[in-house]
């Protein structure tokens, strides 16, 4: 577990980041204690959160000025530094972090009057957390215009901003250091431990990964050969657009697979609105359901709300009609988006089901929702997009939550041979709450 430091937090916020099991210690500065006594920081922490703000003791501007250095020549060496900066006393950052180019005494900023940076890697807590955020300065003097998010620096390199005020002034910016990094970054208030929290339980890069070593034999490369190596570069050559017919063959073979059904597979993966459902609604027919119906195609010829997606009837050799009616019903909602799964969604299940039970005297239904949430990172490292609240309410209604990732993995245990359409089913019929698949 790495070691991680707290500056100017709270008893509190280690007590709750110990609990999670995380290797925590806890320092505080002469701002908080109003003792000018030397700052010790632990040799051995791999990530330090120092947190600007709060009521400050009478103390000299030039308190542990000589604290950066040691700060960053660790920083170099690996350590990542993020601070939350809740106040616009030059002095509490830079003598901690160093001077930061550009930096003068910092105005706050409206906090409602933020974007974020749509690459960067820490958008997704910024937008998870904006409504919290207490304290947000401008950190650089000048402004930058729309799609501006970098800025070079003969001082400390290159600055990545994070978010900026709508008329473009930077207020989070990441600052590589070495083999380490600098992260500055708005004040959440009471919310910075639920920030330290999420980049700490996600694993969360604070920054562009250090390019990689080079390959061994890198310089055997054309471009560091002499004339008589590339004459055999060259044969070389040849040799391999021999090959290159028999190459486009497979490349052929191979499309031809994906086209076949894998890429229809994978729009559970990737994709949304109509795209999405018609990959649940092809996947549950894959699986070998009785009768999928879709229902904006059923009701096509008729006006009238088509609320849910499509609806799992058994048995199959029923007409649709009777089905509805006499049969056991799985009402399908797709949804899907680059963030949690709202509670309006999942709420849709219950309300959904009750009137398909009203209209057509049935009580024999179930209400499923799949959901490809997170859609932007890749499925494997997506989180459980469901909150405990929501399973349990499915749980009680006797409803389902599935993420079409979950669905995708059965799928490819059935083809593997690990699983059986019919297991699959049954799972789908018989779980409540969150559905995940024994495989």
């Amino acid at each position: 577990m790495a070691k991680i430091l707290l500056l100017d937090f709270t008893q509190a916020d280690k007590d709750r980041l110990v609990s999670e099991k995380y290797d925590v210690e806890l320092r505080q500065t002469g701002w908080m204690t109003g003792l000018d006594n030397p700052l010790d920081l632990p040799y051995d922490s791999e990530i330090v959160f120092y947190q600007i703000g709060g009521e400050t003791a009478a103390v000299r501007p030039d308190l542990h000025a000589g604290v950066h250095e040691t700060l960053m020549e660790r920083a170099r060496a690996g350590t990542r530094v993020v601070c939350f900066i809740g106040d616009g006393e030059v002095s509490r950052l830079t003598n901690i972090v160093g001077p930061v180019d550009g930096l003068q005494t910092m105005e706050s900023a409206r906090a409602d009057a933020i974007v974020f940076n749509p690459r960067a890697i820490f958008h997704v807590p910024f937008e998870r957390f904006k409504p919290d955020i207490a304290k947000a300065f401008r950190l650089l003097p000048e402004t930058f215009g729309d799609g501006v998010w970098e800025k070079e620096s003969s001082v400390n390199g290159k600055f990545e901003f994070l978010a900026k005020t709508t008329d473009g002034a930077p207020v989070a910016m990441f600052i590589r250091k070495g083999q380490g990094s600098l992260l500055l970054l708005p004040s959440f208030g009471p919310k910075n431990v639920d920030i330290v929290d999420h980049i700490l339980k996600d694993k969360l890069p604070l920054g562009p990964e250090i390019l990689a070593e080079a390959p061994e034999g890198w310089l055997e490369d054309d471009d560091y050969a002499f004339p008589e190596l590339k004459v055999l570069m060259a044969k070389r050559d040849d040799e391999k657009r021999k090959f290159a017919e028999v190459l486009a063959d497979y490349d052929r073979q191979i499309k031809d697979l994906k086209t076949g059904g894998q890429e229809e597979f994978h729009r559970l993966l990737n994709g949304d609105g109509a795209a999405l459902k018609k990959a649940v609604i092809n996947t549950f027919r894959y699986l070998g359901w009785g009768r999928v119906v879709d229902v904006d195609q059923y009701w096509k010829n008729t006006i009238r709300n088509k609320e849910e997606d499509a609806w799992v009837i058994d048995p199959a050799d029923m007409p649709v009609e009777a089905g509805l009616r006499k049969g056991e019903l799985v009402i399908l909602l797709a949804r899907g988006g680059k963030n949690w799964a709202t509670d309006d969604e999942c709420a849709l299940l219950q309300k959904y089901k009750g009137r398909r039970m009203q209209e057509f005297d049935n009580t024999r239904m179930k209400a499923v929702l799949v959901g490809n949430y997170f859609s932007a990172a890749e499925a494997k490292s997506r989180p459980n997009p469901f909150s405990a609240a929501q399973i349990e309410e499915a749980q009680k209604d006797g409803n389902g939550l599935l993420t079409s990732y979950e669905l995708f993995r059965a799928i490819k245990a059935e083809k593997e041979n690990r699983i059986s359409k019919d297991a699959i089913r049954d799972q789908i019929k018989l779980k409540t709450g969150l559905i995940t698949f024994d495989i």
